[in-house]
């Protein structure tokens, strides 16, 4: 049996970080990401963008790592943004009850950063 490649990638600008994976986002995946993130994103970070676009399958591993993401996101008045979750992906998120005012999802992850761009509305 092969194992199957995870990868993430972190991006960041002055008002939010892209944090994009690939592969499996599952117990080893997190084991990794999880503390290479805390020190690539800013302890400051407000909105966090996670781009699912190329995720073909999500535990509950992944679901903590979110949570956790959302609330370093709470803790700064910010928000997380879901782009481009589909199938498998989609289901758990929507299973697990991610929802609310301070969790957004756009189709793809320029969207999301599109959002962030624009001045906030009085």
């Amino acid at each position: 049996m092969t194992a199957v490649k995870s990868a993430f990638h972190v991006r960041t600008a002055p008002s939010h970080a892209v944090i994009t994976f690939s592969g499996f986002v599952d117990a080893a995946s997190v084991e990794e990401a999880k503390p290479a993130l805390q020190r690539l994103v800013p302890v400051t970070c407000a909105n966090i963008v996670v781009d699912l676009a190329g995720v073909e399958f999500l535990d509950s591993h992944g679901v903590g790592l979110f949570v956790s993401l959302l609330k370093r996101a709470h803790m700064n008045k910010g928000r997380l943004y879901f782009a481009g979750a589909g199938g498998q992906p989609a289901s758990v998120l929507n299973m697990v009850g991610f929802s609310g005012n301070s969790i957004i999802y756009c189709k793809t992850a320029s969207e999301a950063e599109s959002l962030l761009e624009k001045p906030a509305e009085m």
